[in-house]
């Protein structure tokens, strides 16, 4: 072999998404090649019922009990339950995190197992409790519980085991009812149930293969259907002020200042265009309009740049302060003490602002319980497909929104284009200066606190979007990083139970779990089909098996592709119809190689800091830009 060629291994080997597949593919393939973790749990299940004196008993593997002269096939789904317990130990031995997080997740991997019996047992208990004999309704039970456990213990397992921030502790500053949104919630879950009874016959699930083992981790993609309802109610109810521009409220929200506040760290090729474009959205605004903009220890012309675009300015005010580098959270609180303005308009250096957008967006704050109001973010240039790509997920982003302002649980508002009522931002305490995903905690605590967030689609921002792999990597890892920074930072949202944002954030959660689950099902079903015997029988069950995977990923994807092309006739981008077979590619991308490179990066960093702080936060923006070859 080439030295290039060895060089060119020892790289892809030294890729911790390759290490981690690799590992995931030999424990598949250990634990479907025999019959160990079926036995070990028949055992116990078998000793459990002896103890409560059910009959039961073992035949070829097939677990029955219930009723001695006909018992009920309880067998439970093995090889489901292995696609979620294979990610612990691939993690555990993939990863170059010190010796003691190996062996927390190993251990956390056991209490998994543990967990999935009990439930086994649970769901076999009420089934006989309620005189039901039907092994498919066990194993639409099982498939249910599996999803749920399975995703909390690896979530409860990365949690436990990164460095992350303390929760914070909130006191509610706006204390109001919920009954409405409980009763949207309600409504929208009741049509996804309603929705997955009525398909879930068209899967034929009656055993336990890799078709049901995906399935279960795409139960989360299936809870898009909510999304539909959510739209249809959110239509019906909008009140008219919120559809389109009424004249005679624009004497009101008028009368209200706007700072736009920038942090910019080395942005000379886009920051002149985006303070001209606010100047620009400033003759269309009636009330006083300022430009903050916070110079975050440029190295580059950026200071120079700015300082003369904000001399230019004729419709807005505005000034420069120049900062050491602190990092993006540093450089928005020091900026927000230097605002005047009653809203503040956090927008990115690297965007332009649309002439009409303050308009559309100030409206909303006539609601005095409005803490927050993002509009509509579209790439400022469209040349390569990944750029093209992304305006994919700002047409499904749309969608999303509209449930979670119906359902009062926004998680997030994009740095990119978020404005805030600054009272209600200052008595939160801002931004958080420590975390990477500052904007999704704020969101988040605001929500804690009290306060509303809403969206408004026809206010629009252009930003600067990655237009290559390498680009999108960073980014996408760096977003990977934030969900753990900025959803530890405010854990107690799911014990306070103070509206739906409880359940919501606990549920997104489960969903990411679910997801770092999923990035192991391809070394999983080529385990799975090595260890098949090429029978007629085989071969038979290899089509079904594949045949189910490609229904239930059709299914999945063409949910959410029937929204992105209503979205591109609507934003009238009808032309990038053909950029849409990709978006799967960049799913396949994001799940099996960014997000497990993200934890990597948590993990190995972990183990240098016993304590989170703004160190630890610096350096893995610096593993970010420089990757890992560990």
């Amino acid at each position: 072999m080439s030295n290039v060629g060895l060089e060119l291994l020892k790289k892809t080997m030294l890729y911790f998404p390759t290490r981690f597949l690799i590992c995931g593919f030999f424990f598949s393939y250990i634990l479907l090649n025999n019959t160990y973790l079926q036995t070990t749990e028949n055992q116990i299940l078998l000793d459990l019922f002896q103890f409560f004196q059910i009959p039961s008993h073992t035949d070829n593997e097939s677990l029955f009990a219930g009723s001695i002269y006909s018992p009920t096939d309880f067998s439970p789904p093995i090889k489901t339950q292995i696609l979620f317990l294979i990610f612990f130990p691939a993690l555990a031995i993939a990863t170059s995190a010190s010796f003691g997080k190996r062996v927390r997740i190993l251990f956390f991997g056991a209490l998994c197992f543990g967990a999935l019996v009990i439930t086994q047992f649970l769901a076999i208990m009420a089934m006989l409790a309620l005189h039901i004999s039907s092994y498919n309704v066990f194993l639409v039970l099982s498939i249910l519980s599996i999803s749920m456990i399975g995703g909390a213990f690896v979530e409860m397992t990365l949690f436990s085991t990164i460095t992350v921030p303390r929760s914070t502790k909130v006191r509610v500053q706006i204390k109001r009812s919920y009954v409405e949104q409980y009763i949207y919630l309600a409504m929208v879950f009741s049509s996804v149930v309603l929705l997955i009874y009525l398909i879930t016959p068209f899967f034929q699930i009656s055993n336990d293969s890799p078709t049901t083992a995906y399935l279960t981790v795409s139960l989360s993609e299936f809870l898009f259907l909510k999304y539909y309802t959510s739209f249809f109610i959110y239509e019906v109810k909008t009140p008219q002020w919120a559809k389109g521009e009424q004249p005679s409220h624009n004497r009101r929200y008028g009368s209200m200042s706007m700072s736009f506040l920038l942090s910019a760290f080395n942005e000379e090729k886009h920051i002149r265009r985006c303070i001209e474009s606010i100047d620009q959205a400033a003759t269309h605004y009636p009330g006083k309009t300022e430009v903050i903009v916070v110079n975050d220890g440029s190295t580059d012309n950026t200071r120079k740049i700015a300082s003369e675009a904000v001399l230019n300015l004729r419709y807005a005010s505005g000034k420069v302060y120049n900062i050491p580098h602190g990092g993006l959270g540093y450089a928005l609180q020091y900026g927000l003490s230097r605002t005047s303005g009653d809203i503040v308009f956090r927008t990115d250096a690297d965007s332009t602002i649309d002439k009409f957008a303050i308009g559309n967006i100030m409206k909303h704050f006539m609601d005095p319980q409005v803490a927050s109001v993002s509009g509509l973010i579209f790439p400022l240039e469209e040349k390569s497909w990944w750029q093209k790509l992304w305006i994919f997920r700002y047409c499904l982003l749309t969608f999303y929104k509209r449930e979670w302002e119906l359902t009062d649980s926004v998680i997030v508002q994009p740095g990119a284009f978020c404005v805030f009522r600054k009272e209600s931002l200052i008595r939160v305490g801002g931004w958080a200066d420590d975390i990477i995903g500052e904007d999704c905690e704020v969101t988040v605590r605001l929500g804690r606190f009290g306060y509303r967030h809403e969206y408004e689609q026809h206010a629009i921002v252009l930003s600067d979007i990655p237009s290559n792999l390498k680009e999108l990597r960073d980014q996408r890892v760096r977003w990977s990083i934030s969900f753990y920074q900025a959803f530890a930072s405010n854990l107690n949202v799911i014990k306070e139970r103070k509206g739906p944002l409880s359940i919501m954030y606990a549920l997104r959660i489960l969903q990411h779990g679910s997801g770092n689950a999923s990035s192991l099902f391809v070394p999983f079903l080529l385990a799975y089909l090595i260890t098949q015997h090429a029978t007629i029988h085989s071969l038979s069950n290899l089509f079904v098996v594949l045949t189910g995977v490609a229904v239930i990923d059709l299914l999945t994807n063409g949910l959410q592709n029937m929204l992105i092309v209503y979205f591109l006739y609507k934003f009238k981008k009808s032309y990038l119809l053909k950029y849409l077979p990709l978006q799967r590619l960049y799913h396949f991308i994001q799940t099996m190689f960014i997000g497990p490179e993200a934890l990597e990066i948590l993990l190995s960093v972990s183990s240098k800091w016993k304590e989170h702080s703004k160190e630890l936060t610096l350096e893995l923006r610096k593993r970010v830009r420089h990757g890992i070859h560990t």
